[in-house]
């Protein structure tokens, strides 16, 4: 990865300054910040991407590092200066390879053994909270699964679109893991 694509760590200040650049009252400054977020997640996953929350905290590092340079000179909207940040992350995205299909399962005992066992080793490599909520996730059916979703995103305090888009993104890395243990154990 080339030093401009590592990923960056938002640091306290950077975060606080990006409030304060948003209002100067606190409560507002969350309020506009959640507002923004939820705009972007929501316009990102219309846009088709399956990481749309992992985008949006992208976007959010961005703008958080360049709010010292802009906060004085920047006039207007501030949430139209986010939408400008996404649409530069998203051409971005779009640039990015595309994640190949996992091949079609195997009707073969040893196979379901194996990749079975390659689920497991990927588990555990989850946090706890990744682990729980993706095994609650798929753990029942029809309107259960409705019912328990709900109470699951109430949980954690989060949106059931949220959890919804966090599930997909641990399915995501659960299932490069897998595709990874299983070409280890071809080897």
């Amino acid at each position: 990865m080339s030093p401009a694509k590592k990923l960056h760590v938002l640091e306290q200040d950077e975060f606080d300054q990006l409030l304060g650049w948003l209002d100067p009252d606190p409560h507002r400054a969350g309020l506009t910040y959640e507002k923004i977020r939820r705009r972007l997640i929501s316009i990102l996953a219309s846009r088709g991407c399956t990481c749309a929350e992992e985008l949006t905290d992208e976007i959010i590092d961005r703008v958080a590092r360049r709010v010292v340079d802009i906060r004085d000179e920047y006039v207007g909207d501030k949430a139209v200066y986010f939408l400008g940040v996404m649409n530069n992350v998203h051409h971005e995205y779009l640039k990015r390879p595309t994640m190949l299909r996992p091949p079609e399962p195997v009707d073969d005992g040893e196979a379901k053994e194996k990749t079975h066992q390659c689920l497991e080793r990927c588990l555990a490599t989850l946090t706890n909270n990744s682990r729980q909520m993706i095994e609650r996730y798929y753990a029942a059916d029809k309107q259960a699964k409705i019912d328990l979703r709900k109470r699951i995103a109430k949980e954690f305090g989060i949106s059931p679109n949220t959890l919804r888009l966090r599930a997909l993104r641990i399915r995501e890395k659960l299932q490069a893991c897998i595709e990874q243990c299983l070409q280890m154990e071809v080897l």
